[in-house]
């Protein structure tokens, strides 16, 4: 057997509130108490929880209807029946800026009385499955722009939300590193696979942390090695700075990380500045990607590093050499560029 519905009835004449009492009852419905004022009415709201509760506009006490059933249906999302023997408009537009679920004009018809109690708990049921699905999907949302972050830069996110579309973008001047692991394979053979993702899950994570108090784009990890860019997509002047901190101190946690683990890992870090475009590929696994022979130059600025070493090329030097120590070492013969200046940061005394 469905349960009774539960009502209070606000009312602050009281002949009138026991024959909405007495129809409410014939119809089988649960009256569970009478108030004539608000601020009983908001107290029983709260600590009886009706499904329902009929509101007369005019109260005795400090608060009319309309202020009592503003505060119940915000505090306890408590559906609402307005009462009046006023039916003029300025009244009722008074009272429906509460957005209640009925009006009942008294005197009234108690076939009216149960329309209207059916109606507004149906409007309630409905709204209340609305809210649900409205908060469901609004962290649903939440996840997928968390994830979205997670691949891509915000602001490519936020373009992509407002234009469905993300347009490459050419830069003149960033900054791009790649870092290799030495030896990964050889160690890598030696360890189980879930080892083997534990080590890279805690190298990545420290880096990841690290990445993120300079505000620069980790643009993707490929095995153990990092591909990662600074100047874009927000462009700034200090992109090769950025990158230089980056390294050392990507380098230093490292240096700390071997004096207790069992694994000791040395890495090798390439820096290359110049142009290069930038923007997303691909249509069901999209990245973040930049092209260009300064993304190609960073890269053999790795290769071409002493493991434990930041390898940067001419382009780069020319860009931080007033702020940072460094050892030349050599030309690099870059196919279709030529020979290429590079130097060693110079950390610690090396």
């Amino acid at each position: 057997m469905p349960e009774k519905i539960k009502i209070i009835v606000v009312e602050d004449e009281h002949l009138i509130a026991l024959d909405i009492k007495r129809t409410l009852i014939k119809i089988g419905y649960d009256v569970l108490a009478m108030v004539d004022n608000g601020e009983e009415a908001v107290l029983l709201a709260g600590e009886k929880k009706p499904d329902l509760i009929f509101m007369d506009i005019n109260l005795n006490g400090e608060m009319d209807g309309v202020e009592t059933a503003e505060i119940i249906y915000q505090s306890y999302n408590i559906p609402i029946i307005f009462l009046t023997a006023l039916s003029d408009s300025a009244t009722l537009n008074k009272a429906k800026m509460t957005d209640p679920f009925g009006y009942i004009i008294k005197p009234f018809d108690y076939r009216i009385l149960k329309t209207s109690v059916e109606m507004a708990i149906y409007k309630h049921s409905i709204e209340k499955e609305l809210r649900q699905r409205t908060k469901e999907l609004e962290i649903e949302k939440i996840k997928t722009d968390n994830l979205l972050h997670n691949i891509l830069p915000i602001e490519i996110v936020d373009e992509y939300k407002k234009n469905s579309f993300i347009a490459p973008r050419h830069y003149d001047n960033i900054s791009i590193m790649f870092t290799d692991l030495q030896e990964f394979t050889e160690i890598a053979s030696h360890l189980s696979p879930r080892k083997l993702v534990d080590e890279l899950n805690e190298l990545f994570y420290g880096f990841d942390n690290i990445i993120d108090e300079y505000k620069i784009e980790k643009l993707k990890t490929i095995g153990d090695s990092y591909m990662i860019g600074a100047g874009l997509p927000n462009e700034c002047k200090d992109h090769a700075q950025r990158l230089i901190e980056l390294a050392i101190n990507m380098q230093s946690y490292l240096a700390s990380r071997n004096r207790t683990a069992n694994i000791k890992w040395r890495m090798r870090i390439g820096i290359n500045s110049g142009p290069a475009v930038a923007g997303v590929v691909g249509i069901n696994k999209f990245t973040y990607d930049v092209w260009g022979d300064t993304v190609n130059i960073a890269s053999r600025m790795e290769s071409s590093c002493e493991p434990g070493r930041i390898n940067i090329s001419g382009s780069t030097y020319e860009l931080i050499k007033d702020n940072y120590k460094c050892e030349y070492r050599g030309k690099l013969n870059a196919k279709g560029k030529g020979e290429i200046d590079m130097y060693y940061i110079t950390v610690n005394g090396q």
